[in-house]
């Protein structure tokens, strides 16, 4: 891969985890927020640490290698099909990066939680599709089964705490004050795992980057700071329009809501990271877990206008992406 773009995808690429964390992982707190148990600032604060220590843990765990990287981003298939022309992929690697942004930062302008994971794979169809190559559709059923089951299981988890903390508070065995404390921990733990989990998606691309550019492998603490930082850099600054959906616009959330909502983004995380060994959205986990908690209390304190369209974004990620993926890559092929 020529210089010039190598460094064009590392940009990128830092970019996105940027704009990843400002667009997601700054959700991990919005239910602190929102209920006050953490002042806003003191909540950002707290995630950008935790996600850079969550990011550089998860890295560090990692066997660092071409394989794993090509697996992970499903970009198997389009590597196999340009082996001998680097720059094909390159420019490919740039569409996808591209496309997953626009559709980012899109997401954030209109205020709706979205997968940052299903947007890249999305776009690796699309861009795969335009080059030539066999499209990942393994990882699309992934997508699809997730974008179903992993939203519908965190209703149902979240609906059952909330259930049990109504029925301690009935007993008058749970304080406010406990649930801020609870909430406080679950906050961080939503946090560090989105670290752990989306810091993985910018690196790998960095990885397949180096590889193809018969880089060794010599760069790859460096590398791993620089996402960490930037995933942090962007928590820290927030995507506020995205918090106010999930903390207010969904349901007018109150701290056992929240607390519920955490947790069950923490398990469904815990589950997806350390069993499956598979990405998950934090997003869907947690704007899901509101609406279970609000179910809970009542299907009225749910404001379902925006739960629908929320759910109308997450079906149309993965298809926006590839189109626009294709179209970019189109662009690149036809620059190159």
């Amino acid at each position: 891969m020529a210089p010039a773009l190598l460094t064009l995808v590392v940009l990128l690429a830092l970019a996105m985890a940027f704009v990843n964390g400002f667009h997601d992982a700054s959700n991990a707190v919005s239910t602190a927020i929102t209920t006050r148990s953490l002042r806003e600032s003191t909540a950002l604060g707290m995630a950008a640490i935790l996600n850079l220590l969550g990011a550089l843990l998860g890295m560090l765990l990692l066997a660092v290698t071409a394989q794993w990287a090509l697996h992970l981003l499903g970009l198997g298939q389009l590597a196999a099909s340009t082996a001998g022309t680097p720059d094909v992929l390159g420019a490919g690697l740039v569409a996808i990066l591209l496309a997953t942004l626009c559709w980012e930062l899109l997401t954030w302008w209109i205020g709706m939680p979205s997968s940052t994971w299903h947007a890249f794979y999305g776009s690796v169809i699309g861009a795969s599709l335009a080059i030539g190559a066999a499209a990942a559709w393994d990882r699309l059923v992934v997508i699809v089964a997730g974008s179903i089951v992993g939203p519908l299981v965190a209703v149902l988890v979240s609906y059952l705490v909330m259930q049990g903390i109504l029925a301690l508070a009935r007993d008058e065995r749970l304080r406010v004050a406990h649930l801020r404390f609870a909430q406080t921990v679950t906050a961080g733990a939503v946090a560090t795992g989105h670290g752990l989990s989306d810091a993985r998606l910018p690196f790998a691309v960095i990885v397949v980057a180096a590889s193809v550019s018969d880089l060794s492998f010599g760069a790859a603490l460096p590398m791993m700071v620089a996402v960490a930082v930037a995933v942090a850099a962007g928590t820290y600054l927030g995507g506020h329009r995205i918090i106010r959906t999930i903390g207010r616009r969904l349901t007018d959330l109150s701290v056992a809501q929240g607390l519920a909502a955490e947790a069950s983004s923490v398990l469904s995380m815990s589950v997806a990271i350390f069993g499956l060994e598979s990405p998950v959205s934090t997003s869907h986990g947690l704007a899901s877990g509101v609406v279970g908690a609000g179910v809970a209390v009542g299907p009225r304190q749910v404001r379902w206008r925006v739960a629908r369209t929320m759910v109308v974004v997450w079906l149309l990620t993965p298809i926006v992406t590839a189109l626009l993926a294709a179209a970019l890559a189109g662009v690149m092929l036809e620059l190159g």
